[in-house]
């Protein structure tokens, strides 16, 4: 393959995929399915701690079949030689699948059809993380993957601004009250209406989430299809058993060997352990907003839009400094950013004060719940952008996508658990105390405590940067100078 120079055209093309499926990640897993399938749940007749439940396990369920299968997709990926056909293929089940949910207003069926949506959302994920060193130079390969997931978060404000339109024309859904109690939109607090009456429930905007959802990520995603991919492919036509035999030897091996590899074995238990953290932080923060802080739906999707608006215009400075520095030294200041994230709401007030805690864990204001979405914005952008970079130089040459596949592995087989934890906590923790306000501060303490190890080991992962910019590909050799 002939050495790859960066179009920038090429590259803004590529990433028109990225603000696509970022509709899907904030629309649906960051806004909808977990607070949508809770209500719908307690709407067919299930208690809040089940229901609530329910959209955990589904989370739960659909990223323990991507952590054990897209190592297989990453090996197909590297014996394909190219990752577009890929993307396009698994891009288009997933707005199907995502639409369908909306023409099923059944709690079960619509969490089987999430389950694959996002399946296969991770698929698409992969085979386009494997295109940016074909449509990079090696020197550029941050800030190409900074551009990718800054604009990705265009997606996002499409999603918000989705959420806005959708609650303007079908209503505000059911808020869920401190105590699992139900208040309906129109009435002020859980005390003047303390009905559980699942007929009451309004879904509201949430359902019509699904088909808006599908239809942006179909529209944004049409350029996509122009993209260039600098690959001459694998020659010959293998058939799709031998493809996938071949594969599943290939991802144990693949395995084996990274094990015996420190560096990648760090990085993975590392990338494993705080991607938990920032994929559960996405999954719960509207909820976590509106149930633990109460937050109204207006002031909650703010708060993510504030999220957004930092990865937007932040993300960027990433990009350049994992060319410059290198992956390793961004993963440092990644990680204080996140612990000041995780920090912050342990000690901010809600609005609900129901809730006897201790002046140490309410004397931050609610405002500060803002400054904690624009840390985790930018946090969230940045930690793909190190995450890409560092899998991408510590990859052996013909092994990016076998390699991608196993950070993959790392990072949806512990968010399955992460969010699983997450929500399980809430649920047993608000039954003993009868507070969902300290329920969600002693999760997001967990999450701090999970985050923390994982940045321990991040930090034991050698520094190859220069290395790799000089010319050279893993397996290194030697101490860096």
């Amino acid at each position: 393959m002939t050495e790859t120079k960066t179009s920038m055209r090429n590259v803004l093309l590529w990433s028109t995929y990225d603000i696509a499926n970022t509709i899907f990640s904030m629309g649906i897993v960051s806004m909808t399915i977990l607070q949508y399938s809770t209500l719908l749940g307690m709407q067919s007749g299930l208690s809040y701690g089940w229901a609530n439940l329910l959209g955990g396990i589904a989370t739960f369920l659909s990223n323990i079949i991507v952590a054990f299968t897209i190592p297989i997709m990453g090996s197909i990926s590297d014996r394909k030689g190219e990752g577009k056909s890929g993307t396009i293929t698994f891009g288009a089940l997933t707005i199907l699948l995502t639409g369908m949910i909306y023409l099923f207003q059944n709690v079960y069926i619509g969490l089987i059809f999430f389950i694959l949506a996002n399946i296969f959302y991770q698929w698409g994920n992969l085979f386009y993380d494997t295109m940016i060193p074909r449509i990079a130079s090696k020197d550029e390969i941050g800030k190409v993957s900074a551009i990718g997931v800054a604009l990705g978060y265009f997606g996002s404000v499409v999603a918000i601004a989705l959420n806005f339109i959708a609650i303007a024309i079908f209503g505000d859904p059911t808020t869920i009250c401190d105590d699992g109690r139900i208040v309906n939109p129109g009435t002020d607090a859980c005390d003047v209406n303390p009905t559980i009456d699942p007929s009451q429930i309004e879904i509201a905007n949430l359902s019509h989430m699904f088909w808006l959802s599908a239809l942006g990520f179909l529209l944004l995603a049409l350029p996509f299809l122009l993209t260039r991919e600098n690959s001459p492919g694998k020659t010959g036509k293998v058939p799709l058993k031998e493809t996938i035999k071949g594969s599943f030897s290939e991802t144990i091996e693949t395995g084996k060997e990274i094990w015996k590899y420190p560096d990648m074995r760090w990085f993975i238990i590392g990338w494993l352990l705080t991607v938990d953290v920032v994929n559960t932080v996405i999954a719960i923060m509207k909820k976590a907003a509106v149930e633990g802080f109460a937050m109204d739906e207006g002031k909650a999707t703010l708060l993510l839009l504030a999220g957004v608006v930092a990865a937007i215009f932040l993300t960027g400075i990433s990009g350049p400094l994992c060319d410059k520095k290198g992956p390793k030294i961004t993963f440092k200041w990644i990680g204080i950013m996140w612990i000041i994230t995780l920090l912050i709401p342990l000690f901010v007030e809600s609005a609900d004060d129901s809730a006897d805690l201790p002046a140490i864990f309410t004397f931050l204001p609610e405002s500060s719940l803002y400054v904690m979405a624009l840390l985790a914005g930018f946090g969230m952008g940045s930690t793909w952008v190190a995450g890409r970079s560092m899998t991408i130089e510590l990859a052996p040459e013909g092994k990016l996508g076998s390699y991608f596949g196993f950070s993959r592995l790392a990072s949806k087989g512990t968010s399955a658990f992460g969010i699983l934890i997450f929500t399980a906590t809430v649920s047993i923790t608000n039954s003993m105390v009868g507070s969902l306000v300290v329920s969600y501060k002693i999760a997001i303490f967990s999450l701090l405590i999970i985050y923390l190890i994982g940045f321990y080991y991040l930090l034991k992962v050698e520094d190859h940067h220069k290395k790799f910019v000089a010319g050279m590909r893993a397996p290194y050799t030697g101490s860096e100078e």
